[in-house]
């Protein structure tokens, strides 16, 4: 299995991984911001978007290598949101000399005990037949609360979502990691970390926040005013603003001209 990845710009390179139920077109304002710098890469996770889950019993880790392989890219920066956070811990995990920076926006924590309110009853209606359903139901979850009030936010959030075939509630699609108590092993990361969480993201969701960085050496968090759970969508301003201080200052390639 051959993830698909948008690749655009020349430069150091960037790579961004989305959240549950999206893909990466996530990503659109800050591939346009970076790729002026940077190799900005937006990859789709297995059984999202164009890459759909065909059985590839190799973990996301080898799976994005060789993506980034394929593109010629070698040691890349990660930025993460949400489920993408978790993924990209996976892949500093398993691929350590790859990663130059990270980026863990409104990140999941794996093994941490916080659970989506809405999680159990879409896997529920998924494996009863009605993907629709479900799928309807993951937006009433308060990770969403803000987006819903920004409707050309609410408007890509909903595109990208209708066209999930919630193959992980059916159990048809899976994500496969490399590390089997990530949290645990959070103190081998020796990367430059940023740590982004939007003002009005769950409270679950801070608390993750502040146990990566308490795990991490170094990591520092900075909280998006106005902002919710997708922060790089909802408020994509000052999430690129905040990435462009954090690359500079951790020799993540040149600073990118504002905007």
């Amino acid at each position: 299995m051959t993830l698909h990845a948008a690749a655009v710009g020349a430069g150091p390179a960037i790579t961004f991984l989305h959240g549950f139920g999206l893909h990466g077109g996530t990503w659109a304002a800050q591939v346009a911001e970076f790729s002026r710098t940077h190799r900005a890469i937006a990859i789709d996770l297995p059984g999202f978007g164009r890459s759909p889950d065909v059985g590839d019993l190799r973990p996301m880790p080898d799976l994005i290598a060789r993506a980034l392989d394929a593109r010629g890219v070698g040691e890349t920066a990660l930025v993460g949101l949400s489920l993408g956070g978790a993924v990209a811990i996976d892949f500093a995990l398993a691929h350590p000399a790859r990663v130059t920076a990270l980026v863990l926006a409104d990140a999941l924590l794996l093994g941490y005990p916080a659970r989506l309110e809405t999680w159990d009853a879409c896997v529920a209606l998924a494996r009863a037949g009605d993907c629709a359903g479900a799928r309807e139901h993951w937006l009433t979850d308060g990770v969403f609360a803000k987006a819903r009030g920004r409707p050309a936010v609410w408007a890509a959030i909903r595109a990208m979502l209708a066209a999930y075939d919630c193959g992980h509630w059916t159990g048809a699609a899976a994500l496969r990691w490399a590390a089997t108590r990530p949290r645990e092993r959070l103190s081998e990361i020796r990367v430059p970390t940023l740590v982004l969480v939007g003002e009005h993201d769950t409270p679950g969701f801070h608390a993750m926040a502040d146990a990566y960085v308490a795990a991490i050496a170094g990591a520092r968090k900075v909280v998006l005013p106005a902002a919710g759970h997708v922060s790089c969508m909802e408020e994509p301003a000052e999430f690129n603003e905040a990435l462009r201080e954090f690359l500079a200052s951790a020799g993540g390639g040149p600073r990118p001209p504002r905007s």
